[in-house]
């Protein structure tokens, strides 16, 4: 017995001695191998895990993308990250492992931010685009709306030059006669002017573009919602990111306008054709003549200008609290000399955590800018704005002159006879800008009641403190442009928006079965406020204020007004087996800006989906690796054009009346107004098909929509003899359909260390007017007509068939002036049996005629990028086409009058030079030759390589990374607006022009800038 106890004793201790020795000897052969974990483009990815295959050892990277594991030679080393293909290396010789992974191409399990939630990708049923923020963000603007152009199918973006100016924003379309800018939905906030914030601080961006998907938002989705998740905090040690980046912004093409030699031949040659004598500056026999000034306006106009961004970020914390603060600086100046410019100061910072079932979230945005102005007085107009007027300034007078109030030259009426403003000097010498001040508070709560049932309650509070200020000193800058008197204007304004949501969500899921619903409260209070004052003194207004004016100079106009909204919402998601997906939106809206009795308005979409690839009956060809059939409809409401108190009735209650000579007191209706004013409604109806290959790495998606605009609120003309003031009532009285087809192309490729990706976006649009109020009479613009069965704003003015050479030719042709001569323009009379009867009259009435669509039938997109090693590259193209441009500068360059010209007017007729289609120049164009026709009517089709990039990022050998001073370092050189293809002889074709009615109009707006920058991306 104790024979067998001491043998088994000694088999253990012999065992375990074994057993030792044996992992002694396994430990022998393992050592700590360290790494870094970097994306394609070189940057550190921290949060990836680090496994070693068959074993259990494993692994974070931190937040510089290092990590430390434990391994043996022959181990195979796996790093995985959410969003990235894997990477496996074998463990060899190596003490240090480099890991560089690249973007999956399974896009399809992508989170896609709806209304009020989240959704996977593949899981959309709606009409639902997401945006490339990385590619978006290369093109340098202030406005996120600009972020936009030519990156999503669909959607159309048009903007100038401007510093800080309006960006015009659509998405499929007209959809009223007012503003069609969508619905913007920043961090779960709605807000109407995106410009404020920085695009810098921008995460995600996804677009609804349909019913189904934005009924959610009911009364505020009829043009669309653009929904925006900024930046949020990350658990772990803080990080810090400055992105800097500085340019240079110059107009890319000069306009070809006449030296003085030029000008002063053909203004000589209007002076005699009108029977005149020269005018003094123009005539050599003159002691007036001027032969030493030749004055080119866009060399002493036009600057470079700088564009500069700068953003100083950190974010960190735990899972129970987490933050991200940035900073940002905005400046742009503009390439119009004067002190014109654009800078904003922002500040954007949030916490957010998860404490057991409560989590929350805090946000606060602050921002404030200063918009400098361009030339512009209140008693003197700028003809045509400042760029115009730039390019008719006559070269015949300077810049300055230290003689006249001022130190700005000017004409002379007798002298010059021309009225030309001096840009230059009304620039310098007007001082107008714009100040705003916004500020943005949002929080969140949420808590989970019991499992998958959470109660969310969210509030926001969205003001902006603003300041409108002019002031005009006294001065002399010739002809017209004589200021007497001092003149000082101020506005302010103090709107806010107050927001409260409380949502219940419950998610549902068992076997093949998934069901999210969502219910919700809103409501909202508009908040607006402004007042307005303006003096006038014929002495300097000191410290440019009111108290320096006599106080019987001062005038001073006010408005506040008050509007609320409320909403019950809901939503059902059901999805079954991952085949068959459903969704239901409904909302509920109420509004004040309604009577009663229309008040409440009731939307809903429903969309369907069939994932036909995961059918197991139906044997797809190999290359496929995702198919989905969807379609959608649903109505939407909008009340964004409607006044306060638009439905409400003015009574003027001093109106009395003589009864038997007896005044008695009483009233009158002052505006008349519809008591049955309703909701505009947006009903839209789309089908589409989406469509992977090859592993996802080739995506595509074909869709055509069906958007009709019904009961669009207007202004319609009443007569005169109803007594109302304004003459017209507001009421709901058109309807306009918008359908077009739209497809997206996406590819990635990996090789090796080259990495490539294209992405090309394209659509149509094809609108039209269903109705028109009760008779369907049409409404006429400047030089449009808008009109049941074509497109809203259609261009609208005379056909030319040449100059007229002879007298026979006139007296053979329908009349059109008692001085028409050889040389004027031939404008067709429309009934063809009457163009060549000079008894007949043409007249507006009767011969004028459509000329073109304004609005692009067509819009694209193409993005090209590219990685090899440390290096990027990049490209960004967009364009438009099948619209139709009235060129207005053009126009007014080609009058033949005391302004100045475009070189083409020195191929002007004469009776020797008959082969040109440039008419005589005569002082008071009696035949009206400059009036509006199809001489300046041009093709807006265009192609824009609108960036191009290329950056170098540091490589994770470098000392500052593999010392863990900082985590990443890229440089990099870009253009924007390169190379513009395009028949258009304006500056640019890209302009804002979106009127009432009248559209496609290009009076002078700012052209868009070449941009050539350098900028740095830094992570610490």
């Amino acid at each position: 017995m104790i024979f067998r106890l001491l043998k088994t004793r000694t088999q253990l201790v012999f065992s375990t001695i074994i057993l030792l020795l044996i992992s002694t000897g396994i430990k022998a052969q393992t050592s700590a191998i360290s790494g870094v974990v970097r994306d394609s483009a070189g940057g550190v990815l921290a949060g990836a895990t680090i496994t070693v295959k068959n074993g259990t050892a494993n692994a974070i990277s931190s937040d510089i993308g290092s990590f430390t594991i434990n391994a043996k030679k022959g181990d195979v080393i796996q790093v995985t990250a959410i969003g990235y293909d894997p990477q496996a290396i074998t463990v060899g010789n190596q003490t240090t492992l480099i890991f560089q992974l690249h973007p999956s191409y399974n896009s399809l399990n992508e989170v896609v931010v709806i209304g009020y939630g989240t959704v996977r990708k593949k899981d959309v049923t709606g009409s639902v685009s997401t945006v490339n923020v990385s590619e978006a963000a290369k093109n340098p603007t202030y406005d996120v709306a600009k972020m936009l152009q030519g990156q999503v199918a669909g959607v159309s973006v048009h903007g100038s030059g401007e510093p800080g100016g309006y960006v015009q924003i659509k998405i499929r379309g007209i959809s009223n006669f007012g503003d069609n800018s969508p619905l913007f939905i920043i961090d779960g906030v709605p807000v109407e002017a995106p410009y404020d914030f920085s695009p810098s601080d921008i995460e995600s961006i996804s677009i609804l573009k349909d019913a189904s998907a934005g009924a959610i938002y009911g009364s505020r989705a009829a043009t669309g919602v653009v929904i925006i998740t900024t930046k949020k905090g990350k658990t772990g040690a803080p990080k810090f990111t400055w992105n800097s980046y500085i340019g240079t912004q110059n107009v890319p093409k000069k306009i070809p306008v006449l030296d003085r030699t030029g000008y002063q031949k053909v203004v000589n040659a209007a002076d005699e054709n009108a029977g005149l004598s020269l005018a003094p500056a123009n005539d050599p026999t003159s002691s007036y003549y001027v032969s030493d000034v030749n004055t080119d306006w866009q060399n002493e106009a036009l600057k470079t200008g700088v564009i500069q961004e700068h953003t100083l970020g950190v974010s960190g914390g735990t899972e129970s609290i987490n933050y991200n603060v940035s900073l940002d600086y905005f400046n742009q100046t503009g390439y119009q000399v004067g002190p014109q410019a654009y800078n904003r100061y922002s500040f954007n910072g949030g916490l957010q955590g998860r404490k057991g079932r409560f989590s929350y979230g805090f946000k606060l945005y602050y921002m404030s800018s200063k918009k400098g102005n361009y030339s512009g007085t209140s008693n003197h107009a700028v003809f045509g704005g400042t760029v115009t007027s730039m390019l008719t300034a006559i070269p015949t007078i300077g810049v300055y002159d230290s003689t006249k109030k001022g130190g700005y030259a000017g004409t002379d009426q007798t002298i010059h006879r021309a009225i030309s403003a001096n840009v230059v000097g009304l620039n310098e010498i007007v001082d107008d800008w714009s100040s705003r001040n916004r500020i943005l508070l949002s929080g969140w709560g949420q808590l989970e009641i019991v499992k998958n049932l959470n109660y969310k309650i969210a509030a926001s509070y969205d003001r902006t403190d603003w300041e409108n200020y002019h002031y005009e000193p006294s001065f002399d800058m010739g002809y017209y442009y004589i200021n007497t008197q001092y003149l000082y204007m101020d506005a302010t304004g103090q709107p806010y928006t107050q927001l409260t949501e409380q949502t219940l969500t419950y998610n549902f899921k068992r076997s093949n079965h998934q069901l999210d619903l969502l219910a919700g409260y809103s409501f909202q209070k508009d908040y607006n406020q402004w007042i307005s004052g303006k003096s006038v003194a014929d002495g300097d207004l000191d410290f440019h204020s009111f108290s320096a004016a006599d106080a019987s100079s001062n005038t001073i106009t006010q408005w506040k007004g008050t509007a609320t909204t409320t909403g019950l919402f809901g939503r059902l998601n059901y999805n079954f087996a991952d085949k068959y997906l459903f969704t239901a939106n409904f909302r509920r809206d109420g509004s004040s800006k309604f009577a009663p009795s229309n008040r409440y308005g009731n939307f809903a979409g429903f969309a369907g989906a069939w994932n036909i690839y995961n059918e197991s009956f139906l044997h797809l060809p190999k290359a496929f690796s995702s198919l989905k059939l969807r379609g959608g409809w649903g109505e939407l409401g909008s009340q964004k054009n409607l006044g306060y108190y638009d439905w409400q009735s003015y009574i003027n209650s001093s109106a009395n009346y003589n009864f038997s000579n007896v005044l008695a007191s009483g009233g009158t209706t002052v505006s008349v107004t519809d008591p049955n004013l309703k909701w505009e409604v947006a009903q839209t109806s789309d089908v589409g098909l989406d469509m992977g290959f090859l592993n996802n790495s080739i995506t595509a998606t074909v869709e055509y929509y069906d958007k009709v605009a019904k009961d669009i609120i207007t202004s319609l003309p009443l007569p005169y003899s109803v007594g109302s003031i304004p003459a017209s009532i507001i009421t709901n009285a058109a309807s306009v359909k918008n359908t077009g087809i739209e497809l997206t192309v996406g590819y990635k490729k990996t090789a090796g260390k080259f990495t490539y990706s294209a992405d090309a976006n394209f659509s149509t649009l094809n609108n039209k007017v269903l109705k028109l109020g009760g008779t369907n009479n049409p409404i006429y613009g400047s030089g449009s007509k808008t009109e049941v069965g074509r497109s809203v704003g259609e261009l609208y003015g005379y056909q030319t068939e040449g100059l007229f050479q002879s007298q026979e030719e006139i007296d053979n042709h329908a009349f059109q002036s008692a001085t028409t001569a050889p040389g004027d323009v031939i404008f067709k009379a429309q009934d063809a049996g009457k163009n060549n009867d000079h008894t007949y009259i043409i007249t507006d009435a009767n011969d004028r005629v459509y000329l073109g669509n304004t609005i692009p039938t067509y819009y694209y997109g193409f993005n090209f990028s590219a990685n090899y090693s440390n290096f990027d590259f990049s490209i960004f193209i967009q364009g438009s086409g099948g619209n139709k441009v009235f060129n207005g500068v053009y126009q007014a360059l080609m009058t033949g009058q005391y302004g100045n010209q475009h070189t083409d007017e020195l191929n002007f007729w004469t009776p020797t030079n008959t082969n040109t289609n440039v008419p005589r120049p005569v002082i008071g164009d009696p035949n009206g030759n400059n009036r509006f026709s199809d001489l300046f009517v041009e093709d807006g089709s265009y192609a824009r390589l609108q960036n191009a990039q290329i950056g170098y990022s540091l490589p994770s050998s470098t000392g500052l990374i593999r010392k863990q001073v900082i985590s990443r370092l890229r440089i990099y050189i870009s253009g924007e607006n390169l190379i513009t293809v395009s028949k258009y002889k304006g500056y640019d074709p890209d302009f804002i022009s979106d009127g009432l009615f009248s559209r496609g109009f290009d009076y002078g707006s700012f052209p868009n800038p070449r941009t050539l920058m350098m900028g740095i991306q830094v992570g610490f």
